[in-house]
């Protein structure tokens, strides 16, 4: 504890972003589960933005205008996140003899982060991370799912794009999870070789394989042991990518 009441209060607003790294999303939502004052942060934050969103015309950004924002949300946040929980503390006052350093600038608080990208209006389930320099855009979108409670999203990064699930139930036994990729156009969506199940919590991260160029939308299909060429079922879960 500190005299902020909690030494990871300071990641609520990334929390409530879905700014966080892959995995540190899940571990702060399993902390709220043992810290009111964490889960009392987040609902606040949460209040004020719905509060905001409510309380002025929504107009959308320009979609390079939006781009260039996010880049810069996002840099922010994890140079917060790699300073320490201090690094939005006012600094130590500067001796007039001493040169102008880059290094005296600091990382917005996690609270302007929040005020930011709300101040977008970003909504309709896809949040944009950064800027790329060709390809697909670094982004994270949200899913949608078939079963109450449970959560997905896909996160697209230079590096590839993985599949982070909560609170999902276990397939049948005898079945898997089975992840496509969907071209549009009326085509069967293509097979893919990540087949997963979930964790006791219903939690899962899965790579997405192949290329991405192109794709529409990810799904996840309830499939027999050892997947499946064409789906047999409805999917599950559906992240459209465009």
């Amino acid at each position: 504890m500190n005299d902020l009441g909690c030494p990871r209060v300071d990641d609520a607003a990334s929390y409530v972003l879905r700014a966080m790294p892959d995995g540190e999303w899940e571990l702060f939502e399993a902390h709220l589960g043992q810290c009111s004052f964490c889960a009392d942060k987040v609902a606040e934050l949460r209040f004020v933005g719905d509060a905001l969103l409510s309380g002025v015309p929504q107009l959308t950004a320009p979609p390079p205008i939006r781009d260039r924002v996010m880049a810069i949300v996002r840099a922010e946040s994890e140079l917060l996140l790699a300073a320490g929980h201090g690094a939005d503390r006012p600094p130590e006052p500067v001796a007039p003899r001493r040169r102008f350093s880059l290094l005296a600038l600091r990382p917005l608080p996690a609270v302007g982060l929040a005020s930011i990208a709300l101040a977008l209006g970003i909504g309709g389930g896809v949040l944009l991370t950064s800027g790329g320099d060709g390809g697909l855009t670094p982004r994270t979108v949200v899913a949608q799912v078939g079963a109450p409670g449970a959560s997905a999203q896909v996160r697209v990064t230079a590096g590839g794009a993985k599949l982070v699930v909560a609170g999902m139930p276990a397939p049948d036994e005898g079945r898997v999870y089975e992840v496509w990729l969907d071209h549009g156009g009326g085509r069967t969506p293509e097979p893919t070789d990540a087949l997963f199940n979930v964790s006791r919590d219903g939690h899962a991260t899965v790579a997405v394989p192949g290329d991405l160029s192109g794709v529409k939308a990810v799904l996840v299909t309830d499939e027999p042991l050892g997947g499946s060429r064409i789906p047999t079922r409805k999917p599950v879960i559906s992240a459209t990518l465009s």
